[in-house]
């Protein structure tokens, strides 16, 4: 498109659509590109955030077992709160990380929204009601 030579009357067209978009086109890929290795970061950080969420479920449920034995209170209302919070934390927390429109660097927010997201699952199954 470079060459100003004569072309068919589409590739013509083409060339000047291009030429008009060049700029538009850069940024788009450029943020298409950083869209991409947002994602990437976010998808080496699962095995953290599952090692997290397995040791908070562990614990919880000794502390749900410690609890049942003594006899405690149940509350059906934390464990549905604390399984709803979990969605909303890891949501916002991920939508933050990649809808950023700025050069930021994300870790402190997506390891907060991890470790929210751990300590609340901690909460649902320490207040879990059913037998298991």
């Amino acid at each position: 498109f470079a060459d100003p030579a004569a072309l068919s009357i589409p590739d013509t067209i083409l060339r000047n659509a291009y030429r008009a978009g060049y700029e538009l086109l850069q940024v788009a890929m450029v943020g298409t590109q950083l869209f991409g290795v947002r994602v990437a970061v976010m998808l080496t950080a699962l095995p953290l955030l599952g090692l997290l969420y397995g040791v908070a479920v562990a614990d919880g449920l000794v502390q749900r077992a410690l609890r049942r034995a003594g006899g405690g209170r149940e509350s059906g209302s934390i464990y549905h709160r604390a399984k709803h919070g979990q969605i909303v934390v890891l949501v916002a927390g991920a939508a933050a990380c990649l809808l950023v429109p700025s050069a930021t660097d994300t870790r402190l927010l997506r390891e907060f929204a991890m470790i929210t997201a751990a300590v609340l699952a901690r909460v649902q199954s320490s207040y879990y009601k059913k037998h298991l």
